[in-house]
C-alpha cells in the first residue's frame, strides 16, 4: 500500500491553487456548543446519548462522562449504525478538537444531535462535575464496551 502525504497540508494545497471541492451542505451544518453546567443540567431533564470520540488508547485523561458511550472517530464510519437514530446525541471529546466533525456526520447521516460539549472533558473537570474512570484499551469492540475502573 502507497500512502502519501502533502507536507503544508491544506493551507500550501491551497497556495498552489491545486483543485478542492467544497461540501456546501457541510458547510452550512451548525453544531452548537453546550456549556459543562448546561449539559449537566439537560442530563438531568432528558435521556441523552452521550458519544465520547478519544481515541482508544486515551492516556491524558481517563475520566468519561458517566453512561457515555466511547467510539473513537477513527472507527465511527463503521460503528455509527451502532447508535440509536430515535435518540438526542450530545457528542464530546477530551478538548472540543473531535466532536464537531463527528455531529456534522452524524446529522448528515440523519441523526438527533443536539450539540458539542464546549471545552470537551476537559472542561467537565475542570468544573468539578461527576465522572468516572474507564481504563483504557486496544481493543475495538461495540460502542459500550469500554471498561470501567
Amino acid at each position: 500500500m502507497n500512502v502519501f502525504a502533502f507536507i503544508g497540508g491544506i493551507p500550501e494545497w491551497r497556495f498552489f491553487n491545486y483543485p478542492m471541492t467544497v461540501d456546501q451542505e457541510w458547510q452550512e451544518i451548525k453544531v452548537k456548543k453546550i456549556a459543562p453546567q448546561q449539559f449537566q443540567y439537560l442530563l438531568e431533564q432528558k435521556d441523552l446519548y452521550i458519544l465520547d470520540v478519544r481515541p482508544l488508547d486515551f492516556r491524558v485523561n481517563t475520566s468519561f462522562i458517566k453512561g457515555s458511550l466511547h467510539c473513537p472517530l477513527v472507527y465511527l464510519a463503521d460503528k455509527y449504525q451502532e447508535i440509536p437514530q430515535d435518540r438526542q446525541i450530545v457528542i464530546t471529546d477530551y478538548a472540543m478538537k473531535q466532536s464537531p466533525i463527528v455531529a456534522k456526520f452524524l446529522v448528515q447521516k440523519g441523526y438527533s444531535v443536539i450539540g458539542v460539549l464546549k471545552g470537551g472533558v476537559e472542561r467537565w473537570n475542570s468544573e468539578n462535575l461527576p465522572v468516572e474512570h474507564r481504563v483504557p484499551t486496544q481493543k475495538v469492540g461495540p460502542l459500550s464496551g469500554m471498561q470501567k475502573k
